[in-house]
């Protein structure tokens, strides 16, 4: 003979039963919701996002005046000697420290030989100068560019450093003459000078800072 089962336990096994069959509803009924929300074919995307056009040269562009060139570079030869006569002679008129126009004027001779048709010119440097660094101390060389082309401005096979006038300002050479552009044409000056300061404003101020130091003489 079997005992009847006391009520109690019936009723509390029904009542366990029922509450995991609402639980499972529940979650199928949330399993059904995401997936519809996310596979229905008219769901909208986020708009990707969009980086901002580089600002463009003004109508009335124009390149820098000609300057006072530098000696020439002589890789296997000291031309210390000449670039410091220079650069003592400009640097009065042009308003600039020995040692800064000479760390400039160390980067046009190096480019003339590595990329001669950049034209690159000391006063662009002078300028850049000027409106990014307050015309003393060393160019500011953003990091990426650095680490991409740094370089010894002096043949004697030391390593490049930040710190160091003529270093920063070769290193910002052969990254503004890495473009292919020719800087003496107004368009390849601008371009390439926008690429370094990303501001119409500081690009105009350095072609104004350039052309004052085109106009010394020694």
């Amino acid at each position: 003979m079997v005992e009847p089962t006391p009520s109690g336990d019936v009723t509390q096994r029904r009542s366990s039963s029922s509450l995991w069959l609402a639980i499972g509803v529940l979650a199928t009924g949330l399993v059904l919701i995401f997936t519809l929300g996310t596979s229905r074919p008219g769901n909208p995307q986020a708009p990707a996002p969009t980086t901002p056009a580089p600002p463009s040269p003004p109508p009335a562009a124009a390149a820098p005046k000609p300057a006072a060139a530098p000696p020439v570079d002589r890789p296997t030869q000291s031309d210390e000697a000449e670039l410091d006569a220079w650069s003592r002679k400009l640097a009065g008129p042009a308003k600039l420290a020995p040692v800064v126009l000479s760390a400039y004027g160390r980067a046009e001779m190096r480019m003339r030989g590595e990329a001669p048709n950049c034209h690159l010119s000391w006063a662009t440097l002078a300028g850049l100068g000027q409106v990014q660094a307050v015309g003393t101390g060393p160019l500011p060389v953003p990091q990426p560019i650095w680490d991409r082309w740094s370089s010894r401005a002096l043949h004697d096979s030391k390593p490049a450093d930040m710190r160091n006038a003529a270093d920063a300002a070769y290193t910002v050479s052969r990254y503004l003459c890495s473009t292919g552009a020719d800087l003496s044409t107004a368009g390849g000056w601008w371009t390439t000078i926008l690429g370094y300061t990303q501001s119409l404003q500081d690009t105009q101020d350095t072609l104004t800072a350039a052309d004052v130091y085109a106009s010394a003489k020694p």
